[in-house]
């Protein structure tokens, strides 16, 4: 899916109509981190699966998703979450793979703020940045993906709704179909 080199995942038996991807971040420090799968709801008559992605509680067995390791190897773990993509089409292929950064929801500017390093103004800089980073793989790989893949986006504003995936264009969220 990408030409960056990717950790080794393990796949996790949740027990669970959840898939869950483990692997190990050896950026500047050892940070266990997990990929989930998580059946959301239907659409089209498909099962619409959340990609969850972050640090992993072994205590719990969730995923830490609102957390920044910078761990110094970001392009790397990145590669890994992508790397799973085909694998999760190739044991789910009537389904779709929903993404949604945890720094989209509507209430992430106000529990950033009091905590926040980089002291904005107006608008927050840490607002949507996980989408923009699949945003942005996606624009710089359309084509090629366009090939094995469909994408809407989900527009923000008064009424949200699913469009065709328009590269460079704004989405708050991106909804991902395998080809038959």
């Amino acid at each position: 899916m990408n030409n960056i080199t990717a950790y080794k995942t393990e796949l996790l038996d949740t027990g669970t109509k959840k898939l869950q991807y483990l692997f190990e971040s050896k950026g500047n420090q050892s940070i266990i981190k997990a990929i989930e799968y998580t059946p959301v709801t239907k659409r089209d008559g498909r099962t619409v699966y959340n990609l969850g992605f972050g640090d992993y509680d072994e205590e719990t067995g969730t995923i830490l998703d609102d957390i920044n390791s910078n761990n110094g190897d970001m392009w790397k773990v990145f590669s890994t979450v992508l790397n799973t993509v085909p694998k999760f089409f190739q044991e789910n292929k009537n389904s779709a793979i929903w993404v949604q950064g945890s720094d989209s929801a509507e209430d992430f500017m106000a529990l950033c703020q009091p905590t926040c390093a980089k002291n904005c103004d107006e608008e927050c800089r840490n607002f949507n940045r996980r989408i923009k980073t699949y945003r942005y793989y996606v624009n710089k790989n359309f084509v090629e993906l366009s090939k094995e893949y469909v994408f809407f986006g989900l527009t923000n504003g008064e009424k949200p709704d699913f469009v065709q995936y328009i590269p460079e264009n704004e989405y708050i969220g991106i909804l991902v179909f395998k080809k038959k």
